[in-house]
């Protein structure tokens, strides 16, 4: 992140390092208690990291004015809230609700790869919504009509992700312009 938006967003960065430490401490208890819990839990902290990593993404690349980013939020509260009454409610819901976010988190750091590591441009707001879209509907084809393979499919994607990120990261570092990624 950049220094400037650190010092910026100092106040959300202490949040959510008192968030992390509190869901840690809960994490570690449940993973006593009940694994079942553990599983749900997890999975919920994983959304709302994809959400906010998006978001963050995005304002890095100054491609959101704020109207913009309040409707992200909007959107991105409403989803969290949906994954939290599926904690409690129904798991199987809970665990698409999370393959669809993998695979969104998935086209938009492709897009952001791609853009950023490889062309070093900033990101545009409706290239990565075209990228998340292009990745959920694949995604929620592929859970109605076969969901084993959904699993199997977003695996792959997800380990040809990492092997491409490394890639690229080693040539831009060795690279000329030696910056990083």
């Amino acid at each position: 992140m950049r220094p400037d938006l650190i010092v910026k967003n100092r106040k959300l960065n202490r949040l959510l390092g008192v968030a992390g430490v509190i869901l840690s401490c809960v994490m570690f208890f449940l993973a006593f208690w009940n694994i079942g819990w553990l599983y749900r839990l997890v999975g919920l902290c994983a959304i709302i990291y994809y959400l906010v990593d998006i978001e963050q993404g995005l304002e890095e690349s100054h491609a959101i004015t704020r109207s913009v980013r309040i409707i992200l939020i909007v959107i991105g509260v409403l989803y969290m809230g949906l994954s939290m009454v599926c904690v409690f409610v129904n798991v199987d819901v809970l665990l698409r609700i999370f393959g669809l976010t993998g695979a969104g988190y998935l086209g938009f750091k492709s897009y952001q790869l791609v853009r950023s590591g490889i062309f070093n441009k900033k990101l545009k707001l409706a290239d990565s919504l075209i990228a998340v879209i292009l990745s959920v509907f694949p995604a929620i084809l592929l859970i109605i009509y076969a969901f084993w393979y959904f699993w199997l499919i977003l695996l792959a994607f997800t380990l040809l992700y990492n092997l491409v990120h490394l890639i690229v990261r080693i040539k831009i570092e060795r690279g000329p312009t030696n910056r990083e990624l």
